[in-house]
């Protein structure tokens, strides 16, 4: 049984430190839709979170051919702000799932290695449409560090299907074919430059981690964002990767509360390579720990 490596706490208050500059409290309502409260509007093609199982087959086939010609099905329903705030339902659009409370979290991290002088660069693992990605670039920019590397690493093909025993026996994980989290990445990249934020220092890894990560050179990291939600995935950027974080950079895993694979996936690895740094809860759903100032040598496996 998956146990807890370190006690896992609140993460500290906010006050001072994130939620007072105007233009990036827009930034994030604007990248989670959160100000279009038709972005609660669900897909009625069988590929909600909630929903995922196959639709009547008659119904599945007007569907199918509606989208053929360029429609979508959609039903309107209620905005939850607080939903939209914790990240847990999936934005019809907007760029970003993940919520205001977690880009709130990246808000803090990012300002406290801006402000301590963490050096190294920014990793995403599994970025969907972008969103968290761009905010920490737009961030960047705004504090005067864009010339950081942002590495954006991802299939951009989905998920990939689960094959190890922490993520098949929970058959409500396997997302392979959800077509509402397939985002290309040539979409990721225009949805940047639709923000001015593409630049020589936004940096993409196309492929499943097993395969783009133990081959990438992304430099050292002050934060390393995890969002791969199985066990496998989680472990194919642990691996290769942590070893390049900085003393007092981030690690933040997106999924660690919400996805058993990735919980178990983070507490072995932190109880392999002893890892003691205490893991902060975020929103209910994910998490982050600091890497300690001398912290033992975790070399790639």
């Amino acid at each position: 049984m998956s146990h807890l490596a370190a006690p896992l706490t609140d993460m500290p208050p906010l006050t001072g430190v994130a939620g007072t500059d105007p233009y990036i409290e827009l930034l994030k309502n604007v990248l989670t839709g959160a100000v279009y409260e038709e972005s609660a509007w669900r897909r009625e093609d069988g590929y909600h979170r909630d929903k995922f199982r196959p639709l009547k087959s008659l119904r599945q086939f007007f569907l199918k051919s509606w989208a053929k010609r360029g429609y979508l099905v959609v039903k309107a329903q209620h905005f939850d702000a607080k939903k939209r705030e914790l990240g847990t339902d999936w934005p019809l659009f907007g760029y970003s799932m993940v919520g205001k409370r977690r880009l709130d979290q990246l808000e803090v991290a990012i300002r406290t290695i801006v402000a301590e002088q963490i050096p190294g660069n920014i990793l995403e693992a599994g970025v969907w449409r972008g969103g968290a990605s761009m905010f920490m670039k737009a961030l960047l920019n705004h504090l005067g560090e864009g010339h950081r590397q942002l590495w954006l690493a991802d299939s951009f093909e989905g998920l990939p299907k689960p094959r190890l025993a922490p993520d098949t026996k929970d058959k409500r994980h396997d997302l392979s074919e959800c077509d509402f989290l397939k985002v290309s990445i040539e979409t990721v990249s225009a949805n940047f430059e639709r923000f001015g934020l593409l630049d020589e220092n936004v940096r993409f890894l196309k492929g499943w981690f097993c395969d783009s990560l133990p081959h990438a050179n992304p430099g050292k990291l002050a934060l390393l964002r995890l969002d791969g939600d199985l066990y496998e995935s989680t472990m194919d950027v642990l691996k290769p990767l942590y070893q390049n974080v900085v003393p007092g950079g981030f690690v933040v895993v997106d999924d660690y509360l919400a996805w058993s694979g990735c919980r178990e996936a983070i507490d072995e690895f932190r109880e392999l390579h002893k890892i003691k740094a205490p893991m902060f809860n975020i929103d209910g759903t994910g998490v982050y720990w600091r890497v300690p100032q001398a912290q033992p040598s975790v070399a790639a496996a």
